[in-house]
């Protein structure tokens, strides 16, 4: 099977674009006028969630990380709704993003970008990814902002093997390495 080494880059507005959108980057929130402003605290807006066309509502988790492997051996995705994904403790994550084909990983748009505690990304729908630890020893809490019914759906796949209605799970079809 062939092996494909992959960098972990570091994260920024252009080079995630493909795959949804940075949260939080200080030059991008410089740039935009406060919706409201005042000595304790200025409103900035950065992103309208979606959460799908059925319009179902938000989730907010707290997700802890542990999973530490540089092996990549399968990646989800899910059709209806953004995902944002914000490390908030314990450190740093690298996120593995891949564009969709034909409802399987367009494994040449694959990319892995460190993404820093206190930063965050939103995926786009569609966009295949899987989430690992940067220092692969310690576990990470990260909020994650997200559909109600994609959890249920995920939830069920990974614990009753179902099939997803939201969600797809897919096994890789060559082998991934995050490069050290």
């Amino acid at each position: 099977m062939t092996t494909m080494m992959l960098p972990i880059a570091p994260l920024s507005p252009s080079a995630f674009s493909p795959y949804g959108k940075v949260l939080g980057w200080p030059e991008d929130l410089a740039r935009r006028e406060p919706r409201h402003s005042s000595p304790a605290s200025d409103f900035i807006h950065q992103l309208s969630f979606d959460t799908g066309a059925d319009g179902g509502p938000a989730e907010v988790l707290w997700v802890n990380y542990r999973d530490g492997a540089s092996r990549i051996d399968r990646l989800e995705m899910h059709r209806l709704t953004h995902q944002a994904v914000v490390p908030i403790h314990g450190g740093d994550l690298v996120q593995i993003v891949c564009l969709d084909r034909d409802d399987a990983p367009d494994i040449d748009s694959l990319r892995a970008f460190h993404l820093p505690q206190g930063l965050g990304i939103a995926m786009s729908p569609g966009c295949w990814h899987a989430t690992r630890l940067l220092d692969r020893e310690a576990p990470v809490t990260a909020l994650m902002l997200t559909r109600h019914s994609t959890t249920r759906d995920l939830v069920a796949m990974l614990n009753e093997h179902t099939t997803g209605r939201e969600s797809l799970l897919r096994p890789l079809s060559i082998t991934v390495e995050l490069e050290a």
